[in-house]
């Protein structure tokens, strides 16, 4: 089982750091919430949760469906 980021809806500002640093470009930002709309892209390099200045992000346990 992989981790990756999980967002905490209630946390986030929208302010878009998390998918400016993705080095795998596979966060997006719809709504002004942040989504991983390409799981498998993912690098797990854990700089989307670094960079967050509320802490909305936490690497999660993921299961592919």
């Amino acid at each position: 089982m992989r981790e990756l980021p999980m967002l905490d809806e209630s946390r986030c500002t929208g302010c878009g750091d998390c998918e400016s640093i993705c080095p795998a470009n596979c966060l997006e930002i719809a709504g002004n919430i942040p989504w991983l709309p390409r799981p498998r892209d993912c690098i797990v390099c854990t700089l989307c949760v670094r960079v967050c200045p509320t802490s909305a992000l936490k690497m999660a346990p993921w299961l592919p469906a």
